[in-house]
């Protein structure tokens, strides 16, 4: 990877936790954030806002409930994806203009214990993506859980699919004070 990508995908990175650690707790505080879809539109609106040069000037775009690439037929969609797009191909199909992925993100918003499972299920999309479809990006896991928890990681801290890819951006209520908490756990 050059120095260039690594800078932008760095940005990029920065930019994503940033955004969940100020500008997500702030709106969920605040109560713009309903469910999983408005959870999915603020993160992609604060995107764009936040990095439209960058994305213009490197062509990189955003794209939501992403089938194409290596998706493409594989039954599997991941709610959000940033990707370096090549505009010199003369493609019938704009998807078909993806150059690389940048990075991939899965999202949720749920409440009470039992939910808990259909967030695991994130975690296992995250995994088939990397052993499966051989995505190699950074992949976040944006999990906003309204139930009583400490601070965690939802997967092993050795899981090797995870390690230097993964990170998971977390919130829960804290038990000592029922306050929702925002936190990041990087792998």
């Amino acid at each position: 990877m050059g120095f260039m990508k690594k800078e932008i995908i760095e940005i990029i990175d920065c930019t994503i936790k940033t955004i969940w650690e100020y500008d997500i707790k702030r709106d969920y505080n605040e109560r713009w954030l309903l469910k999983e879809d408005t959870l999915k539109n603020t993160f992609y609106y604060y995107l764009r806002t936040k990095l439209d040069g960058l994305f213009r000037e490197y062509n990189i775009r955003v794209f939501t409930e992403f089938t194409d690439s290596v998706f493409a037929g594989a039954g599997l969609r991941p709610d959000i994806v940033i990707a370096e797009m090549n505009f010199k191909k003369s493609s019938k199909y704009y998807g078909d203009d993806v150059k690389e992925l940048l990075c991939v993100m899965e999202l949720k918003y749920k409440n009470g214990f039992s939910s808990s499972k259909d967030i695991a299920k994130d975690y296992d999309k995250l995994q088939k993506y990397v052993k499966d479809l051989n995505v190699d990006c950074k992949l976040y896991m944006a999990t906003i859980w309204e139930y009583e928890d400490d601070e965690t990681s939802w997967v092993r801290k050795n899981a090797a699919w995870a390690k230097g890819r993964l990170t998971e951006l977390n919130a829960s209520y804290e038990r000592e004070t029922g306050d929702m908490r925002f936190y990041i756990y990087q792998h």
